[in-house]
């Protein structure tokens, strides 16, 4: 999840696109969506360059 504790001010990504479908907002539900598959897309790509780097020293059997 991605938001943050603070009542009333911040909530996690989820609960606002919720709020923006609620709210008949579509293009702004779209638009956090997207940023928030981007976001996940980038972390997925990091872990496994990583995970690639990190095998390739050692070559397995």
């Amino acid at each position: 999840m991605v938001g943050g504790n603070l009542e009333g001010e911040t909530r996690t990504v989820s609960i606002d696109i919720y709020d923006e479908v609620q709210a008949l907002n579509y293009a702004g539900a779209a638009k956090t969506a997207l940023f928030l598959l981007v976001v996940s897309y980038t972390v997925l790509l990091l872990v496994y360059a990583v995970n690639r780097n990190v095998w390739a020293a050692w070559p397995q059997k």
